[in-house]
């Protein structure tokens, strides 16, 4: 059940369409795109919740050692949970949604 099909872009620039060829398959059930994502990010995902729950330990450890006000300790974690999330580049998909198309 997999195909491809062409994407058409419209670029800033001038009026003619761009087209880009995907060479994604097309996925018709939503489980299999689930399986399919995980498999494909899963890696990702694993170090960046690791990443991101040492962050939240370091966090709490500070605030528990040096008395630091439990507000500030709030916004630092948050500060650094948008940074991180700014910094890395996000979770791809390795499929084409036949919604995509609609």
């Amino acid at each position: 059940m997999s195909r491809t099909e062409t994407d058409h872009l419209v670029t800033d620039i001038g009026d003619e369409p761009e087209v880009e060829r995907d060479d994604r398959p097309v996925l018709e059930s939503r489980r299999r795109r689930l399986f399919a994502y995980c498999r494909h990010n899963g890696e990702r995902i694993c170090r960046d919740t690791a990443v991101l729950v040492a962050w939240a330990l370091v966090m709490t450890l500070w605030i528990q050692g040096f008395g630091v006000p439990r507000w500030l300790c709030y916004a630092v974690t948050f500060v650094g949970v948008v940074g991180y999330t700014q910094a890395t580049t996000p979770w791809s998909r390795p499929y084409v949604s036949p919604d995509d198309f609609e």
